[in-house]
Formats: structure tokens, sequence, C-alpha cells
């Protein structure tokens, strides 16, 4: 089942997202590509009605995104996503 993330909710993090330059890399790349095809393209590989919800395709694309242009392991990845702030806004968690 795929859930889709698409409202981002006003909270104290919105605060915080607003401090990151609007020259960051991961913000210029989020603003020149859409990558919102990608739920679409893999939509029908998701069961609607079974299952726990799956993490959303575009979210876990982001992810490698930031593997690839940080050059980062998983576990690097996992707990700089838990303190940077520029890596939570782009991912989108």
């Amino acid at each position: 089942m795929l859930v889709n993330n698409v409202f981002r909710q006003n909270s104290f993090y919105t605060a915080l997202y607003q401090m990151i330059p609007d020259n960051h890399i991961l913000k210029q790349i989020d603003s020149a590509i859409d990558l919102s095809f990608v739920n679409d393209l893999l939509a029908d590989r998701y069961c609607k009605n079974f299952g726990r919800p799956a993490k959303e395709p575009e979210m876990m694309l982001r992810i490698q995104i930031l593997k690839y242009l940080y050059n980062l392991s998983d576990e690097q990845l996992i707990q700089d996503l838990s303190v940077n702030l520029a890596y939570k806004w782009f991912v989108g968690l």
C-alpha cells in the first residue's frame, strides 16, 4: 500500500527549515527537478489493500540522491538524517 505525503505540516520545523539558504544544493535540486513522477510510475507495484503502508518511492529516490551526492554509507545516512535539517527537508521527514 502506498501512502502519499504531499502536505508539509506547519510546525516547529517549518521555522527551522526556513533557515536553510536558498542557494543550498538540495534546494536547487528540489526547485529544478520534479521527482513526483516516480510515485505515479511505481504506483501499480504497490498493493493498495493489503500490508502495511510502504515508504513513498519519491522519498526513497531522494535518499539515494543524498547517498550519491555526499558519498554516504547507509549508517552515515541514517545518522545524518536524524540531525541535518537540509537532509530532512529534502527527503520530507
